[in-house]
């Protein structure tokens, strides 16, 4: 039996953001794929949860989105704990 990786939670949050903001967008996973120069079945791997975002493809996808890295995180829930 397969573990669970410990990052799976924030993957699986993090992949449903990359959905709800490509398709508030109005952008196809195939169209994601070339403003972020990756292919569409890593896109729908991603937002599946199925694949960890490295901090490349977190910069990229902001770009695409449009938005600030920082904001792209903030999105996700992320708060400076001081």
């Amino acid at each position: 039996m397969k573990k669970p990786r410990p990052s799976a939670a924030f993957d699986k949050k993090f992949g449903q953001f990359v959905k709800k903001k490509r398709i508030e967008l109005d952008m196809s996973q195939t169209g994601l794929a070339a403003k972020v120069g990756n292919n569409f079945q890593n896109i729908s791997r991603l937002e599946r949860g199925e694949i960890s975002p490295t901090l490349f493809w977190c910069y990229k996808l902001a770009d695409a989105f449009e938005m600030d890295l920082a904001d792209l995180i903030k999105e996700l829930g992320y708060k400076y704990k001081k």
